[in-house]
């Protein structure tokens, strides 16, 4: 795959699915077509998707399960619906089901289908960037975690109720193994 943010377009009727993976043409994407929400799906699983842009009436499955699927498989995999008839309950189903972003109504402008494609690629971008950021707080908890089990109040000293630190009498034993690598690993 290329570097392009990969957008993976589904309805049951090819010329629409086409269509909609032509409304990326001059964008910087990779379009994927499928009439077949199981392909989709495999997609989904083998690469990271950025955009999902789903036909909400198929028979296999629609789109508010297909969304609801990406949404277990790759969260930050963006949902779009595109459907020529939006009730009530359709729109509640795709919002509490599949996590849909944005619905685009039959018959769709490609010019505004490309505008909501890209408005999907940024959220993508920004739920990855928030993804990557909660990783590095959690590893650093984990790490934090360790070093608190093999030293008592390294991260968080222990202090006297007038504010001063306490410093525990610690075996040198307890420092074997400690490098200068183990110590800057700390500072990441």
């Amino acid at each position: 795959m290329s570097g392009a943010p990969l957008v993976v377009c589904v309805d049951d009727d090819p010329a629409v699915a086409r269509a909609l993976a032509r409304a990326m043409r001059g964008e910087h994407l990779l379009p994927m077509a499928t009439t077949e929400p199981a392909e989709a799906l495999e997609w989904v699983l083998a690469h990271d998707v950025a955009v999902l842009v789903s036909d909400y009436n198929m028979p296999e499955m629609n789109g508010v399960q297909l969304a609801a699927r990406v949404r277990e498989l790759r969260p930050s995999t963006v949902r779009i619906l595109v459907t020529g008839s939006l009730d009530l309950d359709t729109a509640m189903a795709s919002i509490n089901q599949g996590e849909v972003f944005r619905f685009v109504p039959k018959p769709f402008d490609v010019a505004h289908v490309a505008r909501v494609i890209r408005d999907g690629v940024e959220q993508h971008r920004a739920l990855a960037q928030v993804a990557a950021e909660r990783e590095k707080v959690e590893r650093r908890q984990r790490e934090r975690a360790t070093l608190e089990a093999r030293w008592q109040s390294l991260t968080t000293p222990a202090r006297a109720h007038d504010g001063a630190y306490l410093i525990p009498h610690i075996a040198s034993d307890r420092f074997d193994g400690l490098g200068l690598d183990d110590v800057l690993a700390l500072r990441r």
